[in-house]
C-alpha cells in the first residue's frame, strides 16, 4: 500500500524492562482534531463503500489537511450500537480549523450516506513523530486518568520514555496523547485519550504481542502516572491527505 508521512495528527502500557531516560519536556502544543460519530443510514452501503464515496468528493484548500475514516473493531457494546464510523479530521491550529469550516461548510460530509452527532474536538499530541502510516491501518484507544498529584506533563514524559523503548526494541507503531478541547460530555471520567496506530495493522498486533510476552517499556517499581481502561481497536482509512 501507499505509504504516506505522518504529519502533526486522533493501551496503555503495562509497565516495566529498559528504560530510556528522557529529558523532561513540557506537552508540545499538538495539532487540532475534530472528531464526529456517525451512523451509516442506508442499508445499502457497508463501511467501505462510505470510504470509497469519501475518497471521491471533491477536497479543496478550505478541507482539512487530513481526514481519516475509522470504523471499531472491538469497542465498548454501547458505541457499536450506536455508531458505526468516526471521522477525524485535522487542522494545524483552532484559527485554521475555524476558518476553514466557516468558509467550507458541511456541505461534503452531507453527500455521504451517513447520520452524525455533535462535534468535539481535542488536541492530538503527537508522541514520535517521523513515522509513516499505510493508507489503511489499525489504532489502539484507551481512557486514561492521572493518579493523584501527577500532571499532565507529567503523564507525557512518561509516555515518551515508554514509546522510546518500544522503538529501541524494533517497533515504530505511532503513539498520541488526545487532550480534550472543546465539546464532548463536561463532566468526563478520563483526562486524556491514550492512542497506538500502528505504520501498518502487523506493526500494530505486533506490539501488542510484546506486552503479552512480557516486554516492560518502563520498570516495573517505577510509581505509576496514569491508569487506563481496557483499550478499543479500530481499523483506519485515509481519505484525504493535503499535498
Amino acid at each position: 500500500m501507499k505509504k504516506i508521512e505522518l504529519l502533526s495528527l486522533f493501551l496503555a502500557f503495562s509497565f516495566g524492562s529498559t528504560f530510556i531516560q528522557a529529558q523532561d519536556l513540557d506537552i508540545p502544543p499538538g495539532s487540532v482534531m475534530r472528531m464526529v460519530n456517525c451512523k451509516i443510514i442506508d442499508d445499502r452501503f457497508g463501511f467501505n463503500d462510505v470510504v470509497e464515496r469519501a475518497r471521491e468528493l471533491e477536497f479543496g484548500e478550505n478541507s482539512a489537511n487530513i481526514i481519516f475514516f475509522r470504523r471499531p473493531i472491538y469497542a465498548t457494546p454501547e458505541y457499536h450500537a450506536e455508531w458505526d464510523l468516526q471521522i477525524a479530521a485535522y487542522y494545524s491550529s483552532y484559527t485554521e480549523m475555524v476558518d476553514r469550516r466557516v468558509a467550507n461548510g458541511d456541505g461534503d460530509y452531507g453527500r455521504l450516506p451517513i447520520s452524525c452527532s455533535s462535534p468535539y474536538v481535542a488536541r492530538n499530541v503527537l508522541v514520535n513523530p517521523g513515522n509513516q502510516l499505510e493508507d489503511q491501518t489499525a489504532m489502539l484507544t484507551r481512557f486514561c486518568t492521572l493518579n493523584s498529584g501527577v500532571s499532565s506533563r507529567n503523564a507525557y514524559n512518561r509516555i515518551r520514555s515508554a514509546t522510546a523503548n518500544v522503538e529501541a526494541a524494533g517497533n515504530n507503531t505511532v503513539t498520541q496523547m488526545w487532550m480534550p478541547a472543546l465539546g464532548g460530555p463536561m463532566n468526563r471520567g478520563f483526562d486524556f485519550v491514550l492512542a497506538h496506530v500502528g505504520t501498518s495493522r502487523q506493526e500494530l498486533t505486533e506490539r501488542m504481542d510484546m506486552i503479552r510476552n512480557g516486554f516492560r517499556p518502563i520498570p516495573e517499581n517505577s510509581s505509576p502516572a496514569f491508569s487506563c481502561d481496557r483499550p478499543s481497536m479500530w481499523a483506519t482509512s485515509r481519505i484525504y491527505q493535503a499535498d
